[in-house]
């Protein structure tokens, strides 16, 4: 008996990790999953229950802007480093599908090097990933859900957000 129960949660254990493979099976999960625990990168992760449990919120309360916003969101994921940060966006770029991912905005100066990227079926954005790199810093985000660009901007404006400024620019057809 205790040789079936341990069959079984071995069992358990393995389909437990086969799911946490397919969960970053895209090159930016595993490019998250790679540094997700590197003490060198400041990690935010918002899980899918999280903006379930947003959705019960009081909207009474909150911006007509983080609303719209955030309903339809699933998931957000943030990497930032201010170790060897051109390395790290190289390496992220050389990881993203161009086959899966159209460009939608480059931002380029003498210090800044900022892309936004959109994996979308139609007309609805699915992911929306910002890769930048500075002098100083490296960030990635990745959000993930039916995504409106003018409500991500509007919310990225209210709450100060850096980067995703340049969203307000973006018009998709």
């Amino acid at each position: 008996m205790k040789r079936m129960i341990r069959k079984g949660g071995l069992l358990a254990l393995a389909l437990l990790m086969g799911s946490a493979v397919f969960a970053q099976d895209d090159a930016i999960g595993k490019f998250f999953g790679k540094y997700i625990d590197d003490d060198r990168f400041t990690v935010v992760s918002v899980s899918p229950k999280m903006f379930r449990l947003l959705s019960s919120v009081n909207w009474d309360t909150v911006s007509p802007n983080i609303r719209q916003a955030v309903q339809k969101l699933q998931s957000l994921r943030i990497l930032s480093t201010e170790t060897t940060p051109m390395t790290f966006y190289k390496e992220a770029l050389a990881k993203i599908d161009r086959s899966q991912y159209e460009e939608l905005i480059t931002v380029r100066d003498k210090e800044d090097n900022t892309r936004f990227l959109v994996r979308e079926d139609g007309k609805v954005i699915h992911e929306l990933l910002m890769i930048s790199v500075d002098g100083k810093d490296f960030t990635l985000l990745s959000f993930v859900g039916d995504i409106d660009l003018d409500a991500l901007s509007k919310l990225s404006s209210d709450m100060k957000i850096q980067g995703l400024s340049h969203l307000k620019d973006a018009k998709k057809p």
